[in-house]
C-alpha cells in the first residue's frame, strides 16, 4: 500500500525540480490531512456577505454584493485565503448567471482556482537555461453564484483518499464552501436585491473540531455559541475553583451565571426554575426549593412581639430580594368573660369585653397584637375603663414564587 513520501537530501546529491517540489508538497499534504481528519471543513474567519448600493445602476433596488476578507478550509483540507473584500455586481465580472428570471435564493459559494505566475527559471549544472514553466502558483479563488437548490448536496461532498493531499475531492472535483445566499431580480438587466444567511434549511458552514477529548490548560473550559460571550446567551463552564460543571447565561460582564451546577461530590443544584415535560423519575430523597406555581405554608399561634417563622426552606434573603412573595393572615385569639346583658353576664360576678386595637405584622414579620379589655360587666352593670394588654393570634404564612411575566 503506498504511503506518504518524505523527501530527504544528502551531500553531493543533484536536486531535480521534483525534489524541491516534494518539499512543498509534503508540507501541504500533511497540513491538508490534519485539516481533513481533525477538523470539519467550512469558514474559519470572516467572509461575511453584505450589500451596498450599486454605483451607476440607475435604481436603488439593485445592490453590489461584498464578500469580506477571511479564510476557509474546503472539503479537501485546502486552506483558501481571501486577502481583501471582493465585490459582485453584474454577470461577466466575477461570476456567471443562468436563468436570471428565477428570483429564488441562490447559493454563493467559493472554491480554489490556482493561477501560474511566470517569470521564474530553472537552472541546470554548468549552464543557465530557462524551462519556460511557471516558477510560482498563485493560490487564488473563484466565487460561484449557483442555481437555487445547488446548496442541497454540499454536505455530501466526498473527501479525498485518507493519504491524499489537498485540492481535488474523491471524484476529481474542486470542493465548494457556502458563504451565504443572494437574490437576483429584474432578469438579465437586473441585479442583486438581497443577501440571506440561510435558505431551504441550509446556512453558512463553519470549520469545527473532531475530538473525543478537549482539555483546558488553565483549569477552566468554557463553551459559548459566539466568539465572545453575549449577555443573556447560554454557555457552559467546566472546572474552576470547585471543579464543577455549570450551565447558565452570560451576564453583561461576560461571566457565566450558573442555573444548573454539577459539583465535584456528584451532587446537582438547580439555581432557577425547572420545567419538566414528560415523566420524571427520582431515586432517593427529594429536597426541592419552591418552584413557580407552588405554595409553602407555615402556621401556628404567636404572642405579641414574636417574629413569625418562614415556611422551610424559604430564607429571608429570598423574601428580601423578591424571589419569594409572602401572604400572611393573623387572627386574634379572644375569650369573652360574660356579656353586656343577659343572665350569664349578671350571674358570673365578673365580666370582660375584649376590643382588638391592633392585630398585624410589620415589615419584619413581627406580630403586633394589642387588645383593650373593658371590665365591670358583673351584676352591678358598671363598665370600668379598658386595660390594654398584649394578646395572641393564630397565623398562616403562605410563601409563593411569582410567575415570570416574560415567560
Amino acid at each position: 500500500m503506498p504511503a506518504p513520501l518524505r523527501p530527504e537530501f544528502h551531500e553531493g546529491q543533484i536536486l531535480a525540480a521534483d525534489d524541491l517540489s516534494a518539499v512543498v508538497r509534503y508540507g501541504r499534504d500533511a497540513a491538508a490531512r490534519h485539516q481533513r481528519h481533525l477538523h470539519t471543513w467550512g469558514i474559519a474567519s470572516g467572509l461575511e456577505v453584505t450589500l451596498r448600493p450599486r454605483v451607476g445602476s440607475g435604481s436603488d433596488e439593485y445592490k453590489t454584493v461584498v464578500v469580506g476578507a477571511g479564510t476557509l478550509v474546503d472539503p479537501s483540507g485546502r486552506e483558501i485565503v481571501v486577502p481583501a473584500p471582493v465585490e459582485l455586481s453584474t454577470p461577466g465580472e466575477r461570476f456567471s448567471l443562468s436563468s436570471p428570471d428565477d428570483t429564488a435564493p441562490r447559493p454563493l459559494m467559493l472554491m480554489w482556482s490556482d493561477r501560474p505566475v511566470t517569470g521564474g527559471s530553472a537552472a541546470s549544472a554548468g549552464a543557465c537555461a530557462g524551462s519556460g514553466a511557471a516558477a510560482r502558483a498563485r493560490e487564488e479563488f473563484v466565487l460561484v453564484v449557483g442555481e437555487p437548490g445547488d446548496e442541497l448536496d454540499l454536505a455530501e461532498q466526498a473527501p479525498p483518499a485518507p493519504d491524499a493531499g489537498p485540492d481535488r475531492l474523491a471524484g476529481g472535483d474542486r470542493g465548494r464552501v457556502l458563504l451565504g445566499f443572494v437574490v437576483w431580480g429584474g432578469g438579465e438587466e437586473g441585479g442583486f436585491t438581497e443577501v440571506l444567511p440561510s435558505a431551504n434549511g441550509v446556512g453558512r458552514r463553519y470549520a469545527g473540531v473532531l475530538a473525543d477529548r478537549v482539555s483546558a490548560r488553565g483549569g477552566t473550559l468554557e463553551l459559548a455559541a459566539e466568539p465572545r460571550p453575549v449577555a443573556g446567551k447560554v454557555g457552559v463552564r467546566i472546572g474552576g475553583a470547585d471543579g464543577s460543571l455549570d450551565i447558565g447565561r452570560f451576564n453583561a460582564a461576560g461571566a457565566l451565571a450558573p442555573a444548573l451546577r454539577v459539583l465535584g461530590d456528584g451532587s446537582t443544584r438547580v439555581l432557577g426554575d425547572m420545567e419538566v415535560t414528560g415523566g420524571l423519575t427520582v431515586s432517593g430523597a427529594v429536597d426541592s426549593p419552591l418552584v413557580t406555581g407552588g405554595v409553602l405554608v407555615q402556621s401556628g399561634t404567636a404572642s405579641h412581639g414574636v417574629v413569625l417563622p418562614l415556611p422551610p426552606p424559604v430564607t429571608a434573603d429570598q423574601v428580601d430580594s423578591g424571589e419569594i412573595v409572602l401572604h400572611v393572615q393573623v387572627t386574634p385569639r379572644l375569650q369573652t368573660y360574660g356579656v353586656a346583658d343577659g343572665t350569664a353576664g349578671r350571674a358570673s360576678r365578673f365580666g370582660a369585653l375584649p376590643v382588638v386595637l391592633r392585630c398585624e405584622v410589620d415589615e419584619t414579620r413581627r406580630l403586633v397584637c394589642l387588645i383593650a379589655w373593658y371590665g365591670g360587666l358583673g351584676p352591678g352593670g358598671d363598665i370600668s375603663g379598658p386595660s390594654v394588654l398584649p394578646g395572641t393570634a393564630d397565623y398562616v404564612v403562605l410563601a409563593a414564587r411569582p410567575a415570570d411575566p416574560f415567560s
